[in-house]
């Protein structure tokens, strides 16, 4: 009767405690961070696994290197399984940042090691992919990238192995092959790949000097992603390139052709008209043409009419200084 009181006391006690741990955990990752550190501190030390503390510190932590410490010490601390994959993930992210190759190769064979069908298996596999990158060992990348879109081969996962294979070509001087990837992509109607196609085809054109490509893509980037991530680093680059040279504005002016600034690429009609309106205060013609790119219709606001490409240089610098962005003089 003692044994089995025993029993049922044990067991209720350690129910108990993992209750209050599991409790914790939610607290945390529903962002509630002052109720989980009265929860652990009103929490006996001894109801709990040193290694779980430790992880629910390493979590409250503001520190990245201090969180990254705590982790390691929870491993070697009996830290409960339920917690140690991901404790496994969250280390290779920070020797990822941190750029410590050694420790990330380390960290992702070892979680393949020991979870080959974990559930953070997808984002060992990217890392994995970026290990090989980092030695570099492209080839070896690139293979890695193509299993990776034959088991993750729709929705937002695929995105992201079409991001990192394309990227991955891009180091591998793969460039057409890279292009043809990205271009793909920037035509899905929504995911997170998109806009970083979008910005991968800007970056790549500008550092190949096809001003048309840059200003293209980044005009649909910026209708369709206004709040992304790097549109003004994007202008950074772009700001010195310019459409034509002194050779190519002389020989085009004496075929007749007339020079226009365009002023956005937009997939809905309604944006163009939008921005037709903005710009219909300079005194200039506003002209929003049809574009038909793979298939696609886009809209291309043009403003001005000028019949030399200097003259349309200056109105041209005139807009960018007033709106903050880049635009581009093309000949019709």
């Amino acid at each position: 009767m003692k044994k089995a009181l025993f029993l049922i006391t044990s067991v209720a006690l350690a129910l108990s405690t993992s209750c209050r741990a599991d409790i914790i955990y939610s607290l945390i990752t529903k962002g509630d961070l002052d109720q989980a550190r009265d929860s652990l501190s009103s929490t006996s030390t001894a109801s709990l696994r040193d290694g779980n503390r430790l992880f629910y510190l390493s979590l409250l932590e503001p520190s990245a290197d201090k969180t990254a410490q705590l982790m390691e010490a929870a491993l070697n601390a009996s830290v409960s399984a339920a917690y140690r994959e991901e404790i496994y993930l969250r280390l290779a992210q920070y020797y990822f940042v941190q750029g410590d190759l050694k420790k990330l190769e380390r960290a992702v064979n070892d979680y393949r090691a020991l979870w080959e069908a974990g559930k953070y298996r997808r984002e060992i596999l990217r890392l994995s992919i970026l290990v090989d990158e980092m030695v570099p060992a492209y080839e070896s990348a690139v293979r890695q990238a193509d299993r990776y879109l034959l088991e993750y081969s729709e929705g937002d996962p695929a995105q992201w192995g079409i991001i990192d294979k394309a990227r991955v070509m891009l180091e591998y001087r793969k460039q057409i092959g890279a292009t043809k990837l990205l271009r793909k992509l920037s035509r899905e109607k929504s995911g997170p790949g998109v806009p970083q196609a979008l910005y991968m085809l800007v970056d790549g054109a500008v550092k190949n000097k096809r001003t048309d490509d840059a200003v293209f893509y980044y005009n649909i980037l910026r209708e369709g992603y206004p709040s992304a991530v790097g549109l003004d680093a994007l202008v950074e680059e772009m700001a010195g390139m310019s459409s034509l040279d002194a050779d190519d504005a002389e020989a085009e002016k004496l075929t007749g052709t007339f020079y226009s600034v365009q002023v956005g690429v937009f997939s809905k009609k309604e944006n163009a008209k939008r921005q037709a309106k903005i710009f219909s205060r300079y005194d200039q013609k506003v002209e929003v043409k049809t574009k038909t790119i793979s298939n696609k219709k886009y809209r291309v606001v043009y403003v001005g009419h000028f019949q030399t490409y200097d003259a349309a240089l200056q109105f041209k610098k005139m807009l960018e200084t007033g709106h903050n962005e880049v635009f581009q003089i093309v000949a019709r």
